[in-house]
């Protein structure tokens, strides 16, 4: 009897430790029920949707006004004062900045100078066409006082020259009193006024020869006109003197007619710096000053950049595009822009311009260039915008709505270049299908001959085959696999 409880215990014991052990077993077997051929290829899968795709490219730009004026300089001369510095808003006739009172005196004397050739040409002329003898005197004189001329002013240069020299030790000695004065004083044994009237003296120095140094120059250049002006005027006596044929006589009058009238062009552009040689430099537009190109004290020459002014309440962004999306820019195009700084600034505008040409940019390291195609953006709104900040652009070139969309990947290319996916149908089988492709987004690329619902392959290879026989999950836990991933 206790033998046979002993069995029984056993037996009993044994058949719990079964149980217990299919029940284990069953537990690791647990897991998800595939569809379709149990032995067919295990394929991951999507349903193609209905969906809205924009297509876009990712830029980034300067953000620049539209509207803006850069000041030339109309002559050459000094700058004395300057009025604005950068941020400053001005209103349109507010002056910007001031010039050397002198520059104006000095055009002034080159119009009266100028005067006076042409009045000398002219009566040259009337000599050239009488040939009188009275012509031929007024011509000999036109010689004598060209070359009495010439030799003022070569006394002139040499007198100069010799002042300079002179200023030249001055300031030698004025720039040695000076750093003595200097050391001294910061060894406490000279006082500060006397560092001042060393410093003041150097100065003067300075301008002394600096003054002396242009004298020079613009007398020598008076020098070259004064020689031209005795060569033209030995020539015409020549002229009338019949020392030259009647043919080369001719010739001659029809030079000096042609010198009147460069002379008189001469005039007229030297009246029109006259005109524009105001003291005052005044603003052209009401803006804000973006940039100041001079200092005060410098000199400038016509057509040099003195101040720019811009509107910032007009601004457009500029950017450089990949001629990878050549194909794809045209004006019209929509616009986000994107500002990240410690507020984010977000606004839309449209494509403006694209330029017919694309240029050529050094790349960082400046060894090699690049090529891009620059474009403009007129902005909606630029509140919270400066001239100056770099934005990021996303630029639609396409926007479909309710289109059959799959997963990007679901879709392979063949050798002749035409596109097809698979598409499961409810036996577990593969159908190779021929689609064409329309826009795309980083997800989803617009597919035709597909419907609603209809379950791809999304990691098709080439092993997969028309005809195939796949398994997979079902539909909803595949979904939430991917979405998991």
């Amino acid at each position: 009897m206790k033998i046979k409880k002993k069995l029984v215990v056993a037996i009993g014991a044994t058949l719990i430790v079964l149980v217990m052990g299919m029940s284990l077993l069953g537990t690791q077997n647990k897991g998800p029920v595939l569809i379709g051929d149990p032995q067919g290829q295990l394929v991951n899968v999507e349903k193609a949707i209905e969906a809205d795709i924009q297509t876009k490219i990712s830029a980034t730009g300067m953000v620049k006004a539209d509207k803006n004026e850069t000041v030339l300089a109309q002559l050459n001369t000094q700058v004395e004062k300057i009025n604005v510095e950068v941020g400053d808003f001005v209103k349109k006739g507010d002056v910007l900045l001031t010039y050397e009172q002198e520059t104006k005196e000095n055009l002034q004397r080159d119009l009266e100078k100028l005067d006076l050739q042409i009045q000398s040409s002219k009566i040259l002329l009337n000599q050239m066409q009488s040939a009188s003898k009275q012509s031929v005197m007024g011509a000999e004189t036109a010689v004598a006082n060209a070359e009495k001329n010439i030799l003022d002013l070569e006394d002139s240069i040499k007198s100069i020259e010799t002042s300079l020299e002179i200023s030249k030790k001055s300031l030698e000695k004025a720039q040695n009193n000076y750093d003595v004065t200097k050391q001294l004083h910061s060894e406490g044994l000279a006082a500060k006024t006397e560092l001042d009237d060393a410093e003041q003296a150097l100065m003067n120095a300075k301008d002394q020869v600096n003054s002396l140094e242009t004298k020079i120059q613009s007398t020598k250049k008076s020098l070259e006109t004064a020689k031209m002006q005795q060569e033209s005027a030995q020539y015409d006596l020549d002229v009338l003197l019949n020392k030259v044929e009647d043919q080369t006589k001719l010739e001659n009058i029809a030079v000096k007619q042609n010198e009147i009238a460069s002379l008189t062009l001469q005039k007229q552009a030297l009246l029109e710096q006259l005109e524009k040689a105001a003291v005052n430099v005044i603003a052209p537009m009401d803006g804000v000053i973006s940039e100041v190109k001079v200092q005060e004290g410098s000199y400038v020459a016509p057509g040099a950049e003195l101040v720019k002014i811009i509107n910032p309440d007009q601004l457009v962004v500029k950017a450089e595009i990949s001629p990878y999306y050549a194909a794809q820019l045209e004006t019209g195009l929509k616009v986000a822009v994107k500002y990240n700084g410690s507020t984010t600034v977000e606004t839309e505008g449209t494509v403006s311009m694209v330029s017919p040409v694309a240029v050529q940019k050094s790349a960082q390291d400046k060894s090699a260039t690049s090529t891009a195609i620059p474009i403009e953006v007129a902005l909606d709104s630029s509140k919270g915008l400066k001239e100056g900040l770099t934005v990021d652009l996303k630029i639609i070139t396409s926007d479909v709505k309710d289109v059959i969309a799959v997963p990007l990947l679901a879709t392979m290319t063949d050798k002749e270049d035409n596109n097809y996916l698979f598409v499961v149908g409810e036996d577990g089988k593969l159908s190779k299908r021929m689609v064409k492709q329309g826009a795309a987004d980083n997800q989803y690329v617009q597919v035709s001959d597909l419907e609603v619902g209809d379950i791809v392959v999304t990691n098709p290879t080439e092993a997969l085959e028309d005809g195939m026989s796949v398994r997979y999950l079902p539909f909803e836990e595949a979904g939430e696999q991917n979405d998991s991933n």
